[in-house]
Parts: C-alpha cells; sequence; structure tokens
C-alpha cells in the first residue's frame, strides 16, 4: 500500500513539473450529487449500502493538459449521505422501530435509528475529448481512486430500551452490525461535456459510475458483504492558470 501510494505522489509531482514548463495547468470543481444503487436485500436482509439516499458530492484537483485530446487530473473529493431507507414487501422503513407493552399492548415509545454514510477519496483521472476545436465539447473519462469510507450508527432504539428498563444484563452496548470503516481502491468510468467560452474558463457537466472495492474483513455479517456502487452527477469549472506555450 505505501509503494503504491508513492507511486501516486510521484506521478503527481511529475506531472506538475512538465506542466509548468510545457503544458496548461487548470484547477478543477465540482458539485453534484450521487446515488448507491444495487440489490438491496439477499433473502430479505437488507444490504447497507444500496439503501442511502441521494446525496452530496464534492471534489477538486489539478488538471494537466497532455495533448489537444488527452488530459490527466489528479483529484480529491467526497461524497456524503446522511439516510438511509430500506423498504421491503411489506414497504416498511427498516430504521423505525416501536415499543408497545407487553401486557396491554399500548405503545411505549417509537423512533427511527440513525445511519449515514462519507467516502472521502483520492485519485487520478484520464481524460479523452473529441472536438477539442469546439466550444463544446464532449469527452471520456476514466480514474483510479483510493477510498476511505466511513459510516455512523445511531441505535436510539436500544437507548429507548434501556430507559424503560427493557434490556438484558448482557446488554451493555447498543448493536450495530453495519459497516463502519472500510480502506480501499475503486474505478469510476463515465462521460461528460465541456462548455469553453474562452481558453482559460471552462464549465462542464459529468456523470459517472463509481466503484469501491470494500474491505470484506470489516463486515460484522458475512450475509451483508458487498462492495460500493453509485451513479454520480456534477457540475463543474475549470480555470487555467498556467500556460507557456501553445500544444
Amino acid at each position: 500500500m505505501k509503494r503504491i501510494l508513492f507511486l501516486l505522489s510521484f506521478v503527481f509531482v511529475s506531472l506538475s513539473a512538465i506542466a509548468q514548463f510545457e503544458q496548461k495547468l487548470g484547477i478543477n470543481l465540482a458539485a453534484g450529487g450521487f446515488k448507491t444503487i444495487g440489490y438491496t436485500d439477499t433473502d430479505g436482509n437488507p444490504m447497507q449500502m444500496p439503501n442511502y439516499k441521494p446525496g452530496f458530492a464534492l471534489n477538486g484537483g489539478l488538471q494537466f493538459k497532455i495533448s489537444k485530446k488527452l488530459s490527466l487530473a489528479a483529484e480529491g473529493g467526497i461524497m456524503i449521505s446522511k439516510k438511509w431507507t430500506y423498504k421491503g414487501e411489506d414497504y416498511i422503513n427498516d430504521l423505525t422501530w416501536v415499543i408497545n407493552d407487553s401486557v396491554t399492548g399500548a405503545l411505549l415509545a417509537k423512533g427511527e435509528n440513525y445511519l449515514d454514510i462519507y467516502n472521502y477519496s483520492f485519485g487520478i483521472k484520464i481524460k479523452y475529448y473529441f472536438l477539442p476545436e469546439k466550444k463544446w465539447d464532449p469527452y471520456f473519462h476514466a480514474g483510479v481512486n483510493i477510498n476511505w469510507t466511513r459510516s455512523f450508527f445511531d441505535n436510539t432504539e436500544w437507548a429507548a430500551l434501556k430507559k424503560l428498563g427493557y434490556l438484558g444484563v448482557e446488554d451493555t452496548i447498543p448493536g450495530n452490525d453495519n459497516l463502519e470503516n472500510s480502506f480501499g481502491f475503486g474505478f469510476s468510468p463515465g462521460i461528460g461535456v465541456e462548455f469553453s467560452p474562452n481558453d482559460k474558463l471552462h464549465f462542464y457537466l459529468e456523470s459517472g459510475y463509481y466503484l469501491i472495492i470494500l474491505d470484506k474483513q470489516n463486515f460484522k455479517d458475512i450475509l451483508r458483504e458487498e462492495n460500493f456502487h453509485a451513479i454520480r452527477l456534477q457540475l463543474g469549472l475549470r480555470w487555467n492558470f498556467i500556460k507557456s506555450k501553445e500544444l
């Protein structure tokens, strides 16, 4: 892992030096949204990743122009979703809960547990432009990245049961069978289109498929082992601030 990180850093620094003396160098900033996809359950057992609601995505970095059609970008980003909902055959939110009196059936408490996800990434992406001489320029992109995926689960049902005195002596901590932490590699191919009013300012709309290989050793339930799949859509801006010669 250290060797891979060193190699990525070496490529990044080397391309920076080339850009300063031979190529164009630009800053990329993009914001938009994403939605995780995949099988929502396995034999009625809800999966974690596909059931997140649409979230927010933000990334930025540097783009180096290798030729008129080919560019290389080094970017860091974050994806956040703070809402998780699973609807099975009965269309019931899997995080909602109710507690009734065991004798009278009276409602004692109700609520909803909380589950979010944060993904931090850094990677390198190739962009291939099809019409570099035009103001509207469609392109293909594909990248590899390193990801740190984290989630937080708040078991409010456990807290309510504790308050009511319904927990056994062995129930000392809240239950949580969700993946909480993973470090892994990812891939992100996609397409986009760029509008360039001049040679310094560029606006772009970009879509892509995002795959992250999650660490299977960090799953607490073997039936819920999976990877992270998502579709992402972003609006972006690139500003070229170094230009030493035409390509």
